[in-house]
């Protein structure tokens, strides 16, 4: 009877069934579902507000780490340094290292020894050769310096050079090469002992298979001969590589001194694999990683291509690199400066390390890219210091007589960005849960009211019709 009494006072659309009434109530459930799962998943996720402050960090240093691969560039030639704005004075505390690396960002991989004809049968066609050559353009000639192109010979046939001897150790030098004058008189002495001549026999190496080999030693001037010393590949002076008869060759890259040069053409002569007709199978390039520590004012990270005992070719230096990972920090946080990310927005920490795998290419020479950087303090929930960077590019011409390099400026913001954290109340959540929910079953009620309203009215007018 209670039951039946208080259907009585009920609204008529809540007691009597309607195929209407049906579907706008399962509207009405899933509306309230949809926004219970909506406010539960924003009560649980963290919520961040930020404030604009001045810059409150206390230390005069900041942190740069770096992970940079440079295509072309090989250690030995490679600098790592950063200046103060303005001048030429280093303002770091170097803590990286360099790794060669190849063109495939591995080691070098030996090559797979070619399959021919019988060992006595290719040093017959190769003794065959020799003499063929040596009739044609004189012993004197293959044996001669490119050092000059008027020194009286033609120096018509670079290969007809390396196929006349053994192997042929050769020195390309610039004229303008501070290194290759240096290096000059030491060629010259162990020249004159590989070489022989003036009474003094040449020096013989044995190859793999005991057989005893000549090595010619000779120089070949990149100023005068500079179209075959391009289409060698040479861009640093001085190179020295050791050719087989065949074409094939290696590069030397150890300490230029006596002991170590012959200990090199041993070696060499003595092994079959990782010879290689193609210079850039010897081209490496070079991977700088580590940590610089320096003044929180603007200055400039500069990749430095040419420092090293080799003077490169500016007309052929590419500082073509990918960026494995560039980002500031504390020094305190020192190599474990990823730790304060933790927890971060990440509309955050996108910014923290906007240029990562990204690449970087020159598609000409003279081109170098210059990186601009706008770093901005970034105080966490946790109250640790991060750094957020924005990042701009450009490619600019350099003086073809111009080392290109690679250079980040890098500008300190004076003000710092406050994260805070924030979290909705539990009594806040129940209420404002209960309020939607109760709002949209509401809501749903008047448009049941509104369409059977609406078909009562039409139906109506059609019977009265």
């Amino acid at each position: 009877m209670l039951a039946t009494s208080a259907a009585r006072w009920l609204p008529r659309d809540f007691v009597v069934s309607s195929q209407t009434g049906g579907l706008f109530t399962l509207l009405a459930y899933c509306a309230m579902l949809v926004v219970f799962v909506s406010e539960c998943v924003a009560f649980l996720a963290p919520s961040y507000s930020t404030t604009m402050m001045l810059d409150r960090h206390d230390g005069d240093l900041i942190q740069i780490n770096f992970d940079v691969d440079m295509y072309d560039i090989e250690c030995r030639n490679l600098h790592v340094a950063v200046f103060a704005q303005g001048s030429e004075e280093r303002v770091s505390d170097q803590d990286f290292w360099l790794r060669p690396i190849d063109r495939n960002g591995m080691l070098g991989n030996a090559i797979k020894p070619g399959q021919g004809d019988k060992p006595e049968d290719a040093e017959a066609e190769h003794r065959h050769s020799m003499e063929k050559l040596a009739k044609e353009d004189g012993k004197a000639e293959l044996d001669s310096d490119w050092d000059s192109s008027h020194d009286g010979f033609n120096h018509n046939h670079f290969d007809h050079v390396i196929a006349a001897h053994d192997y042929t150790f050769i020195n390309f030098f610039a004229t303008w090469c501070s290194h290759c004058r240096q290096f000059a008189p030491a060629w010259a002495e162990l020249a004159a002992k590989v070489n022989g001549g003036n009474g003094t026999a040449a020096m013989v190496f044995k190859d793999k298979s005991g057989v005893e080999r000549s090595v010619r030693m000779i120089k070949m001037n990149c100023v005068d001969f500079q179209a075959i010393c391009r289409e060698k590949g040479i861009d640093a002076f001085p190179t020295l590589r050791l050719y087989k008869s065949d074409g094939n060759m290696f590069v030397f890259g150890g300490k230029r001194s006596e002991e170590a040069l012959v200990d090199f053409i041993t070696k060499r002569v003595g092994q079959d694999a990782g010879w290689s007709r193609d210079h850039n199978h010897f081209e490496y390039g070079c991977n700088a990683k580590g940590r610089l520590e320096v003044p929180r004012v603007p200055g400039r990270l500069e990749l430095t291509a040419g420092t090293g005992d080799q003077n490169l070719n500016s007309k052929m230096t590419n500082v073509s690199h990918f960026i494995k990972h560039l980002s500031f920090s504390d020094p305190n946080d020192g190599r474990y400066h990823r730790k304060p990310w933790a927890g971060l927005p990440r509309d955050v920490t996108r910014h923290i390390t906007p240029v990562d795998g990204q690449t970087f290419v020159s598609h000409k020479f003279h081109e170098t890219w210059i990186h601009e950087l706008k770093v901005v303090s970034t105080v966490s929930p946790k109250e640790k210091t991060v750094y957020q960077f924005s990042h701009q590019k450009r490619l600019q011409t350099v003086d073809p007589e111009e080392i290109p390099q690679a250079r980040f400026h890098f500008d300190i913001e004076p003000f710092s960005i406050l994260i805070k954290s924030e979290s909705k109340k539990w009594y806040d959540f129940g209420t404002s849960l209960l309020a939607i929910m109760g709002g949209a079953f509401v809501v749903m009620r008047l448009m049941s009211r509104v369409s059977l309203a609406t078909s009562t009215s039409l139906r109506r007018l059609m019977k009265s019709a």
